[in-house]
């Protein structure tokens, strides 16, 4: 399934889990496995000789294969550090290595707040690597059923959206190499603040039941050969979603890289991509809407 990951790899202790499940994947899949950091040069002080790009580069690629360890045998990997920023860096050598997955940690520039999302903010590597490169992107927050084995009960949320669509295109292929159940779940967004009146015209059920009929005609097409079932609930999407992948003890989580907008391809990651994501939930996958077109 995999032929060439990414790992956004760092030293932190939160970062381990997506590390762990690097190394699981391209040594079960036989994988080439891309160690990738970005360093930045510790700034000039008055009487330092200051350290060099190519010195930094070398000292970080030692360091990297010290505390990685034993952990790299039986792995074909290399390691790849630069002196540039991380995101444009990490998205420009995915497409140039033709990468079938990236694989990141819950990473942040803030030095005060490791994981900074209120109000849809998201971490800024995610955010960046997510919106310029087509290459799927799997966020790990911690240890899941993947360390033991490929997934078999994938969960895919949908808003109905034409990216939300692509997603579900990637979803089902990952569903046909794993021979894995694939649910597809929607959440009918009553609002947080500002309640949805719609909703309260009539019996929830009548809203619950028409939004299934609309999955089951707009997917049939792509899910062939696929198991699959389709459910749909009431709720802020967020919550529901880390909810329903909990409820359906789910090995895997995809979402589409944003909602509906009818700018695509200049759309911030959505907040609920973002809250859901970086949650101490299963590991999820961000797919871009480019990243697979539904034929």
């Amino acid at each position: 399934m995999f032929s060439k990951i990414i790992l956004a790899a760092t030293p932190k202790p939160s970062s381990k889990h997506a590390t762990d499940t690097a190394l699981v994947l391209a040594r079960r899949h036989n994988a080439q496995l891309i160690i990738y950091h970005a360093c930045e040069l510790p700034e000039a002080h008055w009487g330092s000789a200051g350290i060099t790009c190519p010195q930094l580069v070398g000292d970080t690629e030692k360091a990297i294969t010290e505390h990685l360890g034993s952990q790299l045998d039986g792995i074909n990997y290399r390691i790849h550090v630069v002196c540039r920023h991380p995101a444009d860096d990490l998205a420009s050598l995915a497409t140039k290595e033709s990468a079938d997955l990236i694989v990141m940690g819950p990473h942040s520039e803030s030095k005060t707040c490791p994981v900074p999302r209120m109000w849809g903010m998201v971490d800024t590597n995610i955010a960046r690597v997510s919106m310029q490169t087509v290459v799927p992107i799997l966020v790990v927050t911690r240890p899941s059923s993947i360390l033991e084995r490929d997934p078999k009960n994938i969960a895919m949320c949908t808003d109905l959206s034409t990216p939300s669509e692509s997603a579900l295109c990637h979803a089902a292929s990952l569903a046909r190499n794993f021979g894995a159940t694939l649910r597809i779940f929607h959440v009918l967004d009553t609002g947080l603040a500002y309640p949805s009146p719609k909703f309260y015209a009539q019996d929830m059920q009548v809203f619950i039941d028409e939004a299934v009929g609309r999955m089951q005609r707009k997917y049939s097409h792509i899910l062939h050969g696929v198991e699959h079932e389709y459910e749909a609930w009431e709720g802020v999407p967020y919550c529901e979603i880390i909810k329903y992948a909990r409820w359906r003890e789910a090995d895997m989580l995809v979402l589409a890289r944003h909602s509906s907008a009818k700018d695509s391809h200049q759309a911030l990651i959505g907040s609920t991509v973002v809250q859901v994501a970086l949650s101490p939930s299963c590991p999820t996958l961000i797919v871009n809407y480019r990243a697979k077109a539904c034929v």
